[in-house]
């Protein structure tokens, strides 16, 4: 079995005397604005735990939930002028 370098590693003493690596699964990052790169209000969570929320807890129900509403303000501004 092959496993990414990037996973993180450590060594954990067994109960029997041996000692074996364990690894640690990585900590999503916060999810960002597409214009701006700000932060979105939005949970924090593996994609395993976010299959398991429903829709509107995921994202906002708005136009374009990827932008922060600052961006989206701005954008939505632009399209009618």
């Amino acid at each position: 079995m092959r496993i990414s370098k990037s996973i993180k590693r450590y060594k954990v003493k067994t109960p029997g005397g041996r000692t074996v690596i364990h690894f640690r699964k990585k900590k999503p990052s916060y999810s960002r604005c597409g214009k701006c790169g700000a932060k979105l209000n939005r949970p924090k969570l593996t994609v395993k735990e976010l299959k398991k929320l429903p829709k509107t807890k995921k994202r906002p129900e708005r136009p374009f939930p990827e932008l922060c509403p600052k961006c989206m303000r701005e954008y939505l501004k632009e399209k009618v002028r």
